[in-house]
C-alpha cells in the first residue's frame, strides 16, 4: 500500500484521495464479516424477544432496553458493512449542482445549533448524478466536520466552477471546517476503513463517501491542519450537454 501522505509544513498535511487503492480484498472480507454475524445476531435477537416475554414482570426492563441497544448498533454497523461491499447500481440524472448541495445543506443543518456559510458564485451548473449517493457522501463529510468543532467552531461549504480556466468542466464542493484539526497518525489512515477516532464511530463515513464520489468520476482532496481545521475539495464534472434549467432536478422536484 502506497502511503500518499505529503507533509507540506511540520503540522499542515495533503492528501489527494484517487492516488490511494486499498483493492478488493478487503471489501471481501468485510462481506464475509458481515454476513458471519448477520445471522447468529438474528437468533440473539429472537430469543431475547421470546425471554422478554418469558420473564415480563420478573426483570428489570432496563436490562433489555440495553440488549436492544447493543443488538441495534451492530445491526447497524452490519448495514454499513453491506454499504461498502454491495455492487451499486447508481441511478443517474440531471440536476443543478448548486442548488443541490445548497438543499443538502440547509436540510443536513436544519436540526442542528451550528453556524454555517454557504457561498457560490451563482452560476447554474448541470451535473448528471445519483441525488441519494451524492447527498450520503457531502453528510459523512458534514458528519465529520461537526464532530471536530469546538464550542466556537464554524463551517463553510462552497460550490463554484473549478479554478482552472475559462472552459473548465469540473465543479468544485469545498467543505472548511475551523476544528481541531488531524494528526499525522490519523490523517495517513484517513481512509482505512474501521480506523475512527470517535467513540461510537465505525471508520467507514469517509471510505463510503469517497467510493460514492468515485462512482461520479470525482475527486475527494483533503488538507488538515492540527488545531486549526480541515478542507476537504470534491471535483465533479460538469455536465456537457446543454443548459436547458427546465430539465434540471432539485431535491424534492
Amino acid at each position: 500500500m502506497v502511503d500518499s501522505a505529503k507533509i507540506m509544513s511540520d503540522s499542515k498535511l495533503y492528501l489527494e484521495t484517487n492516488e490511494l487503492d486499498h483493492g478488493s480484498v478487503l471489501s471481501q472480507m468485510a462481506a464475509t464479516i458481515a454476513d458471519e454475524i448477520r445471522n447468529p445476531l438474528a437468533g440473539i435477537a429472537s430469543t431475547v424477544s421470546l425471554l422478554k416475554e418469558d420473564l415480563s414482570g420478573r426483570i428489570d426492563d432496563a436490562k433489555f432496553k440495553t440488549i436492544d441497544s447493543c443488538i441495534r448498533r451492530i445491526d447497524s454497523f452490519i448495514e454499513d458493512l453491506y454499504l461498502l461491499t454491495r455492487p451499486i447500481s447508481p441511478g443517474f440524472m440531471l440536476i443543478e449542482l448548486t442548488e443541490f448541495v445548497r438543499q443538502v445543506v440547509e436540510q443536513f443543518f436544519s436540526a442542528k445549533n451550528i453556524s454555517y456559510h454557504f457561498i457560490s458564485d451563482n452560476e447554474k451548473m448541470g451535473a448528471k448524478v445519483d441525488m441519494i449517493l451524492l447527498q450520503n457522501a457531502l453528510y459523512n463529510i458534514l458528519d465529520n466536520s461537526v464532530y471536530a468543532l469546538g464550542q466556537d467552531g464554524e463551517i463553510w461549504v462552497s460550490v463554484e466552477k473549478e479554478n482552472t480556466d475559462h472552459d473548465s468542466k469540473m465543479a468544485r464542493i469545498t467543505i472548511r471546517d475551523t476544528g481541531t484539526g488531524m494528526d499525522k497518525r490519523v490523517f495517513r489512515n484517513l481512509f482505512i476503513p474501521f480506523f475512527t477516532t470517535k467513540h461510537e464511530g465505525r471508520g467507514l463515513g469517509l471510505v463510503i463517501a469517497r467510493n460514492y464520489i468515485h462512482f461520479h468520476s470525482g475527486t475527494i482532496h483533503i488538507e488538515s491542519e492540527k488545531n486549526k481545521g480541515t478542507l476537504v475539495k470534491i471535483n465533479l464534472p460538469i455536465y456537457a450537454g446543454g443548459d436547458d434549467a427546465g430539465t434540471w432536478k432539485c431535491i424534492g422536484s
